[in-house]
């Protein structure tokens, strides 16, 4: 009874003072334990809430020429499947590597639970690769 009681009073104590019953700037558990720290993370500024920062304003370097590059039928099949949870500047403003697009491909699939087959999976990283791969950096 006694630790209740503790929690009850600090919790008054808390809204009483006006102080801010969480860190704004930390993730709730239930979000830092469905977002994780991913391998490709150091690739994407260390931060997986970047997502939520503005899109570019200008393309990463070749972006409208490579962008023109990729087969229709992949560029199509990537809107599609990626525009569902963001926006496609999101993926389109970033340079990486095969190994770069394989982990983030991965990654939407397995912790975000994208519905994407593993063909669907390599033709979307074979797209990213061809038009936000090495050679834009």
């Amino acid at each position: 009874m006694t630790g209740r009681w503790m929690v009850a009073a600090f919790l008054s104590a808390a809204i009483l003072s006006g102080a801010p019953a969480a860190d704004a700037g930390w993730d709730t558990p239930t979000q830092t334990a469905r977002r994780g720290r991913g391998a490709d993370d150091a690739m994407e500024g260390g931060h997986r809430g970047d997502h939520h920062a503005p899109a570019p304003t200008t393309p990463a370097a070749g972006g409208a020429d490579r962008a023109k590059a990729g087969d229709p039928k992949a560029k199509a099949l990537f809107e599609a499947k990626c525009s569902v949870c963001h926006e496609l500047s999101r993926p389109l403003g970033k340079n990486k590597d095969r190994s770069g697009w394989t982990m983030t491909v991965t990654r939407m699939r397995k912790v975000n639970q994208c519905p994407i087959t593993d063909a669907e999976a390599k033709t979307i990283i074979d797209y990213l690769v061809a038009v936000r791969g090495p050679a834009g950096k």
